[in-house]
């Protein structure tokens, strides 16, 4: 992940932020029409919003970062799953970009390689839950 994609997610997320309670209720509807139905969407999305907050300031520490997302999985509201790109990742593409008056491919591009970063380093640690569906685009 570049400097610049860094810099991307970061401003973006100050933006999100902003609108927290519109992007959860975004994902909940991402979540709600996502094929995987969760049989918890508002939690699910706010969650994802809680560990967003927390591993965009860690971005450029990869092992510190891999480290906090890996205490966050274990507070994942759907007991024996996980968060994935396939569902989750999706989900919040979606809805950050329907939330956000700024995103762009960039942004988005910048957000998926954010994705892999974690997937990676999770992977290195063989505790890959986010690494399930991801394609680079």
């Amino acid at each position: 992940m570049s400097p610049d994609d860094v810099s991307t997610v970061q401003r973006s997320w100050a933006e999100l932020r902003r609108v927290r309670a519109s992007l959860i209720l975004e994902l909940t509807h991402r979540y709600d029409d996502a094929a995987a139905t969760s049989l918890l969407p508002d939690l699910r999305a706010a969650w994802l919003c809680v560990a967003v907050e927390e591993l965009v300031a860690l971005l450029p520490s990869p092992s510190v970062l891999a480290a906090r997302a890996r205490d966050l999985v274990d507070s994942w509201p759907e007991p024996l799953t996980a968060p994935c790109f396939a569902v989750d990742g999706v989900a919040w593409m979606a809805a950050a970009a329907a939330c956000s008056r700024r995103w762009t491919a960039a942004t988005e591009s910048a957000w998926r390689h954010a994705w892999l970063l974690l997937s990676d380093e999770l992977a290195a640690e063989t505790l890959s839950p986010f690494a399930d569906g991801w394609a680079d685009n």
